[in-house]
């Protein structure tokens, strides 16, 4: 039967199958026509898992290729898609198997009978939208645990592992193959994934020589991660370091490849360590702020004598750029930024020459700023000014001429690229991601991102603290869904949901369903939103421009309106048990306290003197429970004022929002606890913790991520997975 024209949409995207084309936004994309057959497979199945071998089979059936091809028109399609390989909206990525189409798809047509005859998934149907059984299997498949998942994959790594690192040392060799597909010698740029580990991996950095690369990984130590050292094309890193406690991020080599810079946060400190490459003892260098547990930032100096860190100059203040001499211990101010900026300076990248720093400035989260120094501290220069989201990791090309970073300037995330010396954004065109080069240019080491975005899970249990009865996901969809909080009533629940795109405050039954979104901004950070005593409105906090301020919207999404606006940061807010007030916390005194707002008149009153982040008050209205921004810990405090009293330390760094209060005790995430981090319960009467719930996936830090019902026998809860790769590119 002959085919009519049939066009698949999503999102705010046409592909018309006989014109051979993709319509964004009105816009017509011309598309290479393999890609194209890629795309078109790929939204015959949305959903569903698909193979690289399936892809290649069905795309390149005539023709030996080599897996680049696919990953090369994978890229490609990413491009034209505006999609982002950390946070897709379309098309995600699962490390070194295949890849799955996110979206529900419609497709339209006069005659869908032929298509439907060849479509491999009998459960969807192309001729409209996709049905619940599809969904259903989707959510399925999602709920599944980690670790049945990695079982799933753990043969085909096996198998894949010999030929991936074959190929890595080799890349030319031709007489490699995979089961289906001999390998050609193929011209340009081309990406092989250069770990195989399974878990999670982050910060990246190749030596100077080029042969070797370090990274963070957190398979052998959950939850925590440590730094470890790779031969490129080998199979198995080399553990450095045996964190017991605390985060790491950011290594560095030394210029002589001889040593390892990185930091680490814990509760109490933060600092800048080193290590030798070949393993060995590490040491500490210097203490570091380290707000959001990135620590220090290190970058060597070209001379090896100094290192550069993001760091407070002024006591309580915000970080800026320090040059840190190894030889006396001092510590020279490059910049100062605002004394009420979130976190500072930041994000730390050296020119090719070691000469220039390229670093962000976030006066407040979400709207970061590219700035420009000279190691001597002269011609500070502002890169870029429009207030678009940037992600925070900067890429310096092999020239020294431009700068490359994601943004979501075009509403979706991808690389672009700003001349070092100010000029016109332009689209990034050499490199496919922002990461790490080695010196020559030739070789970008980058994170492929894999895994499934934060969703909330609802338990029920018999009492207080006592055995669980019941598991469930409520919340899931293809954006992040954090902060989820219950009503007073408890029939429902309001959250944070990236789910459109951006941003934005829902609402939904307390199972989950009929989802609603409250706010529309299209632009902007919002999060942390809580119910009035009487349900009828919700608090939350917003960064709309410079700062963050305290927003208020009824409970049927209408009447938006700032309450607490300023200068400075405020946030995390919440209500009073009586609704007449609003704690909220604010770096206006240049460190976090918590303050109090009385609605009807206005007075703003500060109510912490020793740090203060998040703040719950008792349902009796006599004490306020409240964590810290830096370092852990649970503490309380009369709500007439008086002394703090600390209740317990197993709330630990950048879980600052994962406590809840109830009527009898508090519920809170020790993510220090073992075998995995556990919700624990604190009891008032008996003044003691006792594990209630294990959980099987990641918490999701520096998000408000727990909730309680009043009687103590509802959580909820959020967890995610998360899974990554190190991917090489070369031969730009």
């Amino acid at each position: 039967m002959e085919r009519k024209c049939l066009i698949f949409s999503f999102a705010d995207i046409e592909v018309r199958e006989s014109e051979f084309n993709i319509v964004r936004n009105g816009e017509v994309l011309a598309v290479e026509p393999k890609a194209f057959r890629v795309l078109l497979y790929l939204l015959r199945n949305p959903h569903k898992l698909i193979t690289k071998d399936e892809l290649l089979d069905a795309v390149w059936s005539d023709t030996a290729v080599s897996e680049n091809s696919l990953t090369r028109s994978i890229a490609l399609l990413r491009k034209l898609l505006a999609d982002d390989i950390h946070e897709p909206r379309y098309i995600a990525t699962v490390p070194t198997v295949g890849y799955r189409f996110l979206c529900d798809v419609n497709v339209t047509g006069n005659d869908f009978s032929d298509l439907n005859a060849h479509n491999p998934n009998p459960a969807i149907r192309l001729g409209g939208p996709v049905e619940n059984q599809s969904l259903q299997s989707a959510k399925d498949e999602r709920k599944r645990p980690a670790k049945v998942m990695l079982a799933d994959y753990a043969l085909p790594l096996l198998l894949l592992a010999g030929f991936l690192v074959l190929r890595a040392i080799s890349i030319h060799d031709t007489s490699g193959h995979t089961a289906h597909h001999a390998v050609k010698a193929v011209s340009g740029p081309h990406a092989v994934p250069l770990t195989t580990v399974a878990g999670n991996v982050w910060d990246p950095a190749f030596s100077p020589d080029g042969k070797q690369i370090a990274f963070m990984w957190d398979g052998e130590n959950p939850g925590k991660g440590d730094l470890y050292v790779q031969l490129v094309g080998a199979e198995k890193p080399l553990r450095l370091t045996h964190t017991r406690r605390g985060d790491l991020c950011c290594a560095d080599w030394s210029p002589d490849g001889q040593e390892i810079v990185f930091g680490r946060c814990t509760d109490n400190d933060g600092g800048v360590y080193v290590v030798p490459a070949l393993g060995g003892t590490e040491r500490k260098l210097t203490d570091v702020v380290c707000p959001f547990g990135d620590p220090g930032q290190p970058k060597w100096t070209a001379d090896g004598k100094s290192l550069v860190l993001a760091d407070s100059c002024v006591p309580g203040g915000p970080r800026g750029i320090v040059v840190f001499s190894l030889t006396t211990g001092e510590k020279r101010c490059l910049t100062a930024p605002p004394p009420y900026a979130d976190s500072g300076d930041a994000a730390l990248a050296l020119s090719p020459n070691r000469e220039t720093i390229a670093f962000f400035r976030t006066i407040t989260l979400g709207f970061d700023e590219i700035y420009t120094i000279d190691l001597s501290g002269k011609n500070l220069r502002q890169l870029t000014h429009d207030d678009h989201g940037i992600w925070r990791h900067l890429m310096w090309t092999p020239d020294g001429q431009y700068i490359v970073f994601n943004s979501s300037r075009s509403g979706v995330g991808r690389p672009w690229r700003v001349p070092a010396k100010g000029g016109d954004i332009e689209s990034e065109s050499v490199y496919p991601e922002v990461g790490t080069l080695t010196p020559d240019g030739q070789r970008l080491a980058y994170i492929q991102s894999a895994g499934l975005p934060p969703a909330t899970w609802r338990a029920e249990l018999a009492n207080p603290a006592d055995k669980v009865l019941s598991l469930t996901e409520i919340v899931v969809s293809a954006g992040n869904n954090d902060s989820t909080q219950f009503s007073p009533d408890e029939r429902q629940i309001v959250f944070r949901s990236g789910r459109t795109g951006s941003g934005n405050i829902w609402k939904s039954n307390a199972d989950g369903s009929d989802p609603q979104r409250l706010t529309s901004f299209d632009k902007g950070w919002a999060g942390t939103p809580r119910w009035s005593s009487d349900g009828k409105w919700i608090v939350f906090d917003f960064r709309k421009g410079q700062h963050s301020q305290i927003t208020m919207v009824d409970a049927e999404g209408r009447n938006l309106h700032d309450v607490v606006s300023g200068n400075y940061e405020n946030e995390v807010p919440s209500w009073s048990r009586d609704g007449k007030s609003i704690y909220f916390a604010s770096n206006r005194t240049g460190n976090w306290q918590i303050w109090k707002r009385e609605l009807a008149t206005g007075r703003e009153t500060q109510v912490t003197r020793n740090g203060g982040l998040a703040a719950f008050e008792s349902y009796d209205a006599k004490t306020l429970y409240y964590s810290k921004f830096e370092g852990g810990g649970i503490w309380s405090m009369p709500v007439g004022g008086g002394a703090e009293e600390h209740i317990t330390d197993a709330l630990h760094r950048g879980y600052w929002g994962h406590f809840a209060v109830t009527e009898a005790g508090i519920y809170l995430l020790d993510v220090d606890a073992t075998p995995r981090p556990t919700i624990m319960y604190y009891s008032f009467e008996k003044r003691q913790l006792r594990p209630v719930l294990q959980l099987e996936e990641h918490p999701c830090p520096w998000m408000a991520n727990l909730s309680a019902s009043r009687d103590g026998r509802t959580l909820l809860f959020g967890q995610w997975i998360p899974q990554s790769s190190i991917v090489m590119a070369e031969n730009f």
